[in-house]
């Protein structure tokens, strides 16, 4: 059996000193009879077993810390979660009823933080509307018309004129006002008109009537472009 270092009795002081003697005899690490026999021929071992010892002694001697309430408590409810947790993975649907129960307990503080904005202004467009609701009302014209609330239609030609004019075929932009009076007329872009026939078109215009276009249920002015058409008619 090899002799023991110095190097290796001392990377063993601190099991050595921890150990009873009958403790030492069953160790297995290092022999304690060759440990004896080293310590007791080298003064520098010896020295660091006794300061190892000093040291164990002065760590066993050290006051007790108190451990504060509220980290005791801390420590229970943490032990407590540990074992709830543990019991839940042993059954299945208890976990199922854990998970679905803190899922709607998320929800619910997810929406509490608006649900008294919300129920408030639910209140006062309510109270809003029933101030108003007096005042809104349906336009005599409306009654019996299939109009769209929020929608807009052309303007239509509801009686063309008795009067025919001669000349060539146009096609004239018309501006009709709410009432459905021609407001304005003009000639598309490139037609020429002389004077005559220009009058002739305003005239033609001025006896024919007009259905005014509507958006959101009120009459409005709007344009439009007719084309008209002359054709011959042999017996």
């Amino acid at each position: 059996m090899e002799e023991l270092n110095c190097k290796t009795v001392r990377q063993n002081l601190w099991d050595y000193a921890s150990m009873s003697l009958a403790q030492r005899e069953c160790a297995g690490v290092v022999d304690a009879v060759q440990m004896d026999a080293h310590l007791d021929l080298c003064r520098d071992c010896d020295r660091s077993l006794a300061d190892v010892s000093s040291l164990r002694n002065g760590f066993r001697n050290l006051p007790m810390q108190v451990v504060p309430p509220l980290t005791a408590t801390k420590l229970q409810v943490l032990a407590s979660r540990e074992r709830s947790r543990r019991l839940l993975r042993m059954d299945p649907k208890a976990w199922l009823r854990d998970k679905l129960s803190s899922a709607r307990m998320t929800f619910s503080h997810f929406l509490r933080p608006f649900a008294v904005p919300a129920t408030g202004g639910l209140l006062a467009s309510c109270l809003c509307f029933t101030a108003i609701a007096h005042t809104l009302h349906l336009r005599p014209y409306l009654v019996g018309e299939d109009t769209p609330f929020g929608l807009f239609s052309e303007m239509t030609i509801d009686d063309v004129s008795p009067f025919s004019f001669p000349g060539k075929d146009v096609t004239v932009q018309v501006t009709v006002d709410a009432d459905g009076k021609v407001a304005d007329y003009t000639m598309a872009q490139g037609a020429r008109p002389t004077p005559e026939e220009f009058e002739q078109v305003g005239s033609f215009l001025l006896y024919s009537t007009f259905n005014p276009a509507m958006r959101s249920g009120e009459r409005v002015s709007s344009k439009g472009l007719f084309a008209i058409r002359h054709y011959n008619v042999h017996d």
